[in-house]
């Protein structure tokens, strides 16, 4: 799990959604970043809880999956380093789309929507730096 606030950049670095950050927008999520860690199959969220932010993969693996009503459990992904999730609520203030649990031991970086905001309203060119990221993966 990294500890310094250069490891989080590094690893904020490695996040396609952040690729086309500055660095001194880098450092302001670096610098409000969590650490987390998860063992093997504990649950980071569960789908139609309130988002409270996005995860940033720093190690291990992360499965994101919704369950049926008849219980029946659809991986919709599998993230790995360099990865992220939820990042669609955060835009939206919708609650968690899916589930998302760790498959192996994960150190995670959590950057709250709260912060994620407060970044965009500082740096109002992040929002469409960030729209241009989510425009092309929904292309």
């Amino acid at each position: 799990m990294s500890v310094t606030k250069a490891a989080r950049v590094t690893a904020l670095k490695r996040v396609p959604l952040f690729a086309d950050l500055s660095d001194k927008e880098l450092n302001f999520l670096a610098g409000r970043a969590v650490p987390h860690h998860f063992d093997p199959g504990k649950v980071i969220f569960s789908e139609g809880e309130p988002c409270e932010g996005l995860y940033v993969i720093e190690s291990g693996a992360v499965k994101v999956y919704t369950v049926s009503a008849g219980g029946r459990e659809q991986v919709l992904t599998i993230e790995g380093p360099g990865g992220s999730v939820a990042e669609l609520p955060v835009f939206d203030d919708g609650a968690y789309p899916a589930s998302a649990a760790a498959l192996s031991e994960v150190s995670l970086l959590f950057i709250s929507k709260r912060d994620f905001q407060a970044l965009c309203l500082e740096h109002p060119q992040v929002a469409l730096k960030l729209l241009k990221v989510v425009g092309t993966r929904l292309r």
